[in-house]
C-alpha cells in the first residue's frame, strides 16, 4: 500500500519576475516561462533566429527550432515577450 504525502510548498523560495511584476514561487510555470524568456533575452540576433525560426532548409529533428515544437503563434507570442522582457529589464 502506497501512502501519498502531503507536500509542503511553504520552503519554496520566490524570485523577482520581470513579466509578472511581482515574485513568483521559483517552482512556478510564471518562473520557467520568465527564465526561458530571460535566456532568449539574451541571445544575439542570429542566434535567436535558429532558436526559434529553426535551420532554413533542415529536416534534422534538433534544429527545427521552437516553432518546429510549438509552432508559429507560440514564436509570435514569445517574440512578444521577449522585447517586453527587454524593455523592462533596460530600466
Amino acid at each position: 500500500m502506497r501512502i501519498m504525502m502531503a507536500h509542503d510548498h511553504t520552503d519554496r523560495p520566490n524570485a523577482y519576475s520581470h513579466l509578472a511584476g511581482h515574485e513568483v514561487s521559483t517552482w512556478s510555470e510564471e518562473w520557467r516561462h520568465e527564465c526561458e524568456v530571460a535566456y532568449l533575452a539574451g541571445l544575439t540576433a542570429p542566434k535567436l533566429s535558429v532558436m526559434l525560426d529553426g535551420v532554413a532548409g533542415s529536416t534534422d529533428r534538433e534544429e527545427r527550432g521552437i516553432k518546429g515544437v510549438r509552432g508559429e503563434a507560440a514564436v509570435a507570442a514569445l517574440r512578444a515577450e521577449i522585447a517586453r522582457f527587454r524593455q523592462l529589464t533596460a530600466q
